[in-house]
């Protein structure tokens, strides 16, 4: 079963009016070791007494992919033009980025492989 769908269950056994320790125990007969913890059972019962509705979880930010912006991917994009031999260190010196995303827009994004010489 997925997130949400023990989510579902437990959501419908709260607006039955059944304890937390009732919804674990019921889980726990029905699907065994694939059951939630009663943590999980608690806690998502907690959530929908405070008058949450989804089962989804919440969104989350993570980190922002500030770096790889198309104003960025087209100045590599020139700078590789220019100087075919250039490195991805160089790139990353002169957008003023991590190494790690110029290697990302050189080969993710424009599709061009690494080549080392001599």
């Amino acid at each position: 079963m997925e997130k949400t769908e023990y989510r579902t269950v437990i959501k419908y056994f709260h607006l039955k009016g059944m304890s937390p320790s009732e919804i674990h125990e019921d889980m726990v007969r029905n699907l065994t070791d694939n059951a939630p913890s009663y943590a999980t059972v608690k806690r998502w019962v907690n959530e929908f007494q405070r008058g949450r509705e989804s089962v989804e979880d919440d969104p989350t930010l993570g980190r922002p992919p500030t770096a790889t912006t198309e104003d960025n991917i087209d100045l590599a994009l020139g700078m590789i033009m220019q100087d075919h031999r250039i490195s991805c260190r160089q790139i990353a010196e002169g957008l003023g980025i991590l190494n790690e995303r110029a290697d990302n827009i050189v080969t993710k994004e424009l599709g061009f492989s690494k080549v080392s010489t001599p």
